[in-house]
């Protein structure tokens, strides 16, 4: 199990148009973007047993790659976002007989218990990627501008929203300054919910 630092935050069309043309943000410098087409499922037990655990579950689609992904329900701190995650590689979401045999799976199996999975919601993500480098050009953080449409039955909404996620190997102190030089950037707001969230919030109406 690993632990997800991340800034989150939304903007409006325009911004994100911008940001797409630039190779700085905060004085670090950008990769150039690449576009990756992301599709999540989010799923529960009809007795919402993965949220009660204080987890959300999705099933991604990126690259071509499928897995199931836990991630911690907690609340963030402003544009901080700290969560716990674990990953169980799998192309069958709602067959538990038919994850793999390790640690995390056996976690998940546990906590659904003999109860189906049933899916909640869906977000689908033009995701525009590109690291961010520190002083001495070494990459510390994957930034994220994604383009995200919610689809939960006949209820759909979109927005735009920008993630920095840091690497395994950053140093958060980098993400710190970051984070401290977009405060005063004009059009840039906390995202306090998470994607999870607001898909909840509009299968609810």
């Amino acid at each position: 199990m690993s632990t997800e630092i991340e800034l989150k935050y939304r903007l409006d069309d325009a911004l994100a148009r911008r940001l797409l043309a630039q190779r700085r943000l905060g004085g670090y410098a950008l990769t150039p973007f690449q576009l990756k087409q992301v599709v999540d499922a989010y799923y529960d037990t009809p007795d919402r047993r993965v949220a009660r655990a204080s987890y959300a579950l999705r099933f991604r689609r990126k690259n071509g790659a499928a897995s199931l992904q836990l991630k911690s329900l907690a609340p963030a701190s402003g544009v901080w976002h700290r969560r716990r995650e674990l990953h169980i590689p799998t192309e069958h979401p709602t067959e538990p007989a038919r994850w793999p045999h390790t640690p995390e799976a056996d976690m998940l199996r546990a906590i659904v218990g003999e109860q189906p999975l049933e899916r909640l919601f869906t977000i689908h993500q033009q995701r525009h990627e590109a690291r961010v480098l520190d002083e001495q050009g070494a990459p510390f953080a994957l930034l994220s501008l994604d383009e995200v449409r919610w689809r939960a039955g006949q209820r759909e909404d979109q927005a735009w929203e920008l993630e920095i996620e840091l690497l395994s190997h950053g140093d958060e102190a980098s993400l710190r300054a970051l984070a401290d030089a977009l405060q005063s950037m004009p059009g840039l707001h906390p995202q306090t919910e998470s994607k999870y969230e607001r898909g909840l919030a509009l299968l609810q109406g």
